[in-house]
């Protein structure tokens, strides 16, 4: 977060900073970190989880990945928009 502050003090065009941001700290957000609690989740019930929960818990992986790369998608063209 402070990078992201530093770069808005240098950086007059704000719409870069707000899709950089949105690209670097949205995605994990909305695509990483609930995937992972769901893990974590499915983990601490141990042997009383299903094999369905055990499916879930791949799917949202997969999803997570597919975060990340929109992620760095993001953050390629927002980079692109100011070069």
């Amino acid at each position: 977060m402070s990078v992201v502050s530093i770069v808005a003090l240098v950086i007059p065009d704000v719409s870069f900073v707000l899709a950089f941001a949105g690209a670097t700290l949205g995605n994990p957000l909305i695509y990483i970190y609930p995937a992972l609690m769901f893990r974590g989740a499915v983990q601490n019930k141990g042997v009383k989880a299903t094999p369905g929960q055990h499916l879930e818990v791949k799917l949202a992986l997969a999803l997570a990945a597919l975060g990340v790369i929109m992620g760095a998608m993001g953050a390629t063209k927002a980079v692109q928009s100011i070069l």
